[in-house]
């Protein structure tokens, strides 16, 4: 059954197969919102369900189950509609139904994908690639990866629905009693060796600085490792937050003074990552501190718009900074929410995919 639908246009209608569920930090803005946006523009939609990585987790024989669904789906397909494999690959059932699928059927298709999955999935993804008659990618790596395959190639961040982190815009102090909050947002247990960067920072800070700061790292997921990891440092004031609902994410980075996203600087998967998380810090004006890799250069301008820390020397430098200055944090949070709004929100990016969906 569809999860969601809109009236037919004269596009034809658009069909979603997505990586996961509307909880998933990757389809959620990648394909469920993006469709929300669609319809509001009169474009018709359907959202089909199992997602792709369901399947791969259902033991037989309900695993079978959910492969019938899939290919009852696919007879709701007509001719001018478009399919839509958001990071489609995580089943080999699924992946060899919709290559069939396509090539007798001759479907147009797009195919998205907000990480480098080529890294883990090089010969799925690269045969997706090559059949798609649209390619959209969230990072300069993934382009320059995808254009090896495709001629048409569109790198499309992943966005915010910008009027609701506007809601949560962080207002500064020029004073205040309280300790400033350096905050952090994620699935830690997918972060322990970006995490433990931050924590040799934090080391260091607690050690050299008197700057009173206290840090709040959401998405724990009453990870053991993470918990030990910082409590071990001493004097460092520490909250661990288990989950937080897509929901109230905005409100809980509202809390946050700076936003901090460390990141190893070196392999592929890095490299082409996308910039969500540093996206949704700057869409709530919040300060951040990024590590210069991959493709937060292309987001953050260092000192204008954020601070960008390419060593362990800088990350204390900048951060120490902002914990002192509540009035830097103000300037580069502001330039940051203008940024998003500019070049990274649904009011301007939805007008340019359905562009390139008309010229399909």
């Amino acid at each position: 059954m569809p999860l969601s639908r809109s009236p037919a246009s004269p596009l034809g209608t658009i069909h979603f197969y997505t990586f996961s569920d509307i909880q998933s930090a990757s389809s959620r803005p990648r394909a469920f919102w993006v469709s929300d946006e669609f319809r509001a523009r009169g474009l018709a939609t359907v959202i089909h369900s199992p997602p792709v990585l369901l399947i791969s987790r259902t033991r037989w024989p309900k695993k079978l189950t959910l492969i019938l669904q899939v290919i009852r789906s696919l007879f709701t397909i007509k001719k001018n509609d478009i399919v839509y494999l958001q990071r489609a690959i995580a089943n080999k059932y699924f992946m060899s139904i919709m290559v069939t699928y396509l090539s007798l059927f001759r479907r147009k298709m797009i195919f998205d994908i907000d990480d480098p999955v080529y890294v883990h999935s090089l010969f799925k993804t690269k045969t997706l690639t090559r059949m798609a008659d649209l390619v959209i990618v969230s990072s300069h790596a993934q382009a320059e990866w995808a254009k090896r395959f495709n001629d048409n190639v569109h790198l499309i961040h992943i966005t915010v629905n910008f009027a609701s982190y506007q809601k949560s815009t962080k207002q500064y102090l020029t004073t205040s009693a309280e300790p400033a909050i350096v905050g952090w947002i994620g699935a830690a247990y997918n972060h322990i060796p970006n995490l433990q960067i931050l924590a040799s920072v934090f080391r260091r800070l607690t050690r050299e600085t008197k700057t009173l700061f206290k840090f709040v790292l959401i998405g724990a997921s009453h990870n053991e490792e993470v918990y030990e990891m910082f409590h071990n440092i001493p004097d460092l004031n520490v909250e661990f937050v288990d989950w937080v609902s897509p929901e109230s994410t905005p409100r809980e980075i509202q809390k946050f003074d700076v936003g901090v996203i460390p990141n190893r600087m070196d392999g592929e998967w890095n490299r082409g990552k996308q910039s969500y998380k540093l996206i949704e810090y700057m869409a709530c004006g919040v300060a951040t501190v990024a590590s210069g890799f991959g493709e937060v250069p292309y987001v953050i301008q260092d000192g204008v718009n954020g601070y960008l820390a390419s060593s362990e020397e800088e990350w204390v430098e900048k951060l120490e900074k902002l914990l002192r200055d509540p009035s830097l944090r103000a300037r580069l949070g502001h330039a940051a929410q203008e940024r998003v709004q500019e070049e990274y929100a649904f009011e301007v990016i939805i007008p340019k995919m359905i562009g390139l969906i008309r010229e399909l």
